[in-house]
């Protein structure tokens, strides 16, 4: 279905080549993942199977290229995509309309199709992804989850028989992601050929025929179906890829409920309101406490508000009524940026300069050893080599990455992060971790608003759980205490746990599935003290 023959290519402007002497080959029916570390060219052989380079991103391309049959280089990008259907890593880009009805229809209509066959694949795809709330809502009113989940129902209306992938979990809450994954067993099942793109493997892991990973433009390892059910994380981790469990090596653990704090808040927020419609509040009276030296993890479902709270602590938008205070005075929107920062989820937005170095000096130039500095912050998220490069031109998660850097450059009192770690390899969630160590100290805190369970417990202490426009849930994570090794039925039964939707109905079944069978938490697994709470908090991330 898919061929590529010892294929190169290298962008315009480029040092080196993207990816080189690339062979694979991918059947009819197959579902395959490539993986690897940021930078290593996976979305650049996305790219080039549906047509894109160099159509769009000029570059020189070498090798062949085939797609069900036919030569690439021959076919017009509506005739590639009428076989091949992209699912971008930032939604946005493939957004044509300004409100979700509208775009769910335009590819469709764009190809001339029957009003009636649109209507159904609409009434189809709607139920599919439980999108009716979302139908008659402005695209800029979403969420990022809620975005990302559009883009995939975009996907769905052109009803393809090759679906292309670039990092499909990226900013979705786990209800969401586990939908995706039995989205995409119903797809294989009927015979879809589908290449996925991906850092988080968790919910690939059985869904997968073959796992391939990239390092430097070249495919390095390939491993069979079989052979990931006796992988443990520390192979991947070795590599610098995510783990296929999202409950091992992780250095936090959940507590108890907050207790009263003995320091004074560095911030506090009181009664926060905030709508975007009229009668339609996304929050409704948020009370909350910010102490320095906190890392908290801003959790909830895709649109639950977690953006808009973030926005309104570093000022870029101001509540409608209620009070933020800094250091217990008032402390109103429009002086919020000179103390709080922002690294925002679509990262394009905050990229600027000329170079890699200019985007990090810009509004630095006063910075005491600005030169020492930056250069240290290059090493740290390991993009030295990359300090004379246009930022166009780096991946996603090199983007992230340099976003990063520069909120570290601003050293804020407060520093808002959302979603930091999407599109990022284990190892540059390792360096983001450490950055926010060392962000955070005895007169700093940090907010993150981020659905990664990996980096939650290796990075925060304190998990915030924003429901129905309130904050609910308020935990402790701590540091892991020595503790004899779990056995192999309680991990995984844990694993399991993640995969419960929240109301603990059972999961639809797929074959040869860990999550098949159904858990009914309270009757199932005995729950009590901290394992109860870590059970409430992996429910609803």
């Amino acid at each position: 279905m898919i061929n590529l023959n010892d294929v190169s290519y290298q962008y315009n402007g480029a040092a080196a080549q993207a990816i080189q002497n690339l062979s694979l080959s991918i059947k009819k029916g197959e579902l395959v993942v490539i993986t690897g570390k940021s930078g290593c060219g996976k979305t650049t052989v996305f790219r080039c199977v549906n047509g894109l380079c160099p159509r769009f991103y000029e570059g020189e391309i070498t090798g062949s290229l085939t797609l069900n049959g036919k030569v690439l280089s021959s076919m017009r990008i509506c005739d590639i995509s009428n076989i091949a259907a992209s699912v971008f890593q930032n939604p946005e880009s493939q957004f044509f309309t300004t409100d979700v009805l509208s775009d769910l229809v335009y590819p469709c209509e764009n190809y001339g199709i029957e009003k009636e066959e649109i209507q159904e694949r609409l009434n189809r795809v709607t139920k599919l992804l439980s999108l009716e709330p979302l139908l008659n809502r402005k695209l800029s009113e979403l969420s990022g989850g809620e975005k990302q989940k559009i883009a995939i129902a975009s996907v769905l209306m052109l009803d393809t028989r090759v679906v292309l992938m670039d990092e499909p979990s990226s900013n979705l809450d786990y209800q969401s992601v586990e939908l995706l994954t039995q989205i995409l067993a119903q797809l294989k099942s009927k015979g879809y050929t589908i290449l996925i793109i991906e850092h988080r493997l968790h919910y690939l892991a059985e869904l997968c025929d073959r796992l391939i990973v990239m390092e430097n433009g070249t495919i390095v390892r390939e491993y069979e179906k079989d052979s990931l059910r006796t992988i443990g994380n520390d192979e991947f981790h070795k590599q610098g890829l995510r783990g296929l469990h999202v409950f091992q090596n992780h250095r936090n653990t959940l507590s108890a409920p907050r207790q009263q704090h003995k320091d004074k808040p560095l911030v506090v927020l009181h009664d926060i309101h905030f709508a975007y419609r009229k009668n339609a509040e996304v929050l409704k009276g948020i009370h909350l406490s910010i102490y320095p030296g906190d890392k908290i993890a801003l959790i909830g479902k895709n649109g639950c508000g977690k953006t808009t709270l973030g926005k309104i602590l570093c000022g870029l938008k101001k509540e409608q009524s209620g009070t933020v205070l800094l250091d217990g005075r008032a402390f109103p929107a429009r002086v919020r940026s000179k103390t709080a920062g922002y690294v925002m989820q679509n990262v394009d937005f905050q990229l600027f300069g000329c170079s890699v170095y200019d985007d990090l000096l810009l509004g630095n130039e006063a910075l005491p050893d600005k030169e020492n500095r930056i250069q240290t912050v290059l090493e740290k998220l390991s993009l030295s080599a990359l300090r004379e490069q246009h930022p166009t031109t780096l991946s996603m998660g090199q983007k992230q990455r340099l976003v990063v850097a520069a909120s570290f450059l601003q050293n804020k009192r407060l520093t808002i992060f959302d979603e930091p770690t999407s599109g990022l390899d284990y190892g540059s969630m390792q360096n983001v971790c450490a950055l926010i160590d060392s962000i955070t100290g005895k007169t700093n805190a940090s907010v993150i608003i981020t659905h990664d369970y990996e980096f939650i417990l290796n990075t925060c202490n304190r998990a915030v759980l924003l429901e129905d426009g309130q904050i609910t849930e308020d935990l402790t994570l701590v540091a892991k205490i020595a503790q004899p090794k779990l056995n192999d039925e309680f991990a995984y039964r844990k694993h399991r746990l993640l995969n419960v939707c929240a109301d603990a109905h059972e999961c639809n079944g797929l074959k040869n599935s860990h999550f098949v069978q159904p858990l009914h938490c309270k009757e199932d697994f005995q729950l009590n003290g901290s394992m109860q709470l870590e059970y409430i908090f992996k429910e609803r991330l």
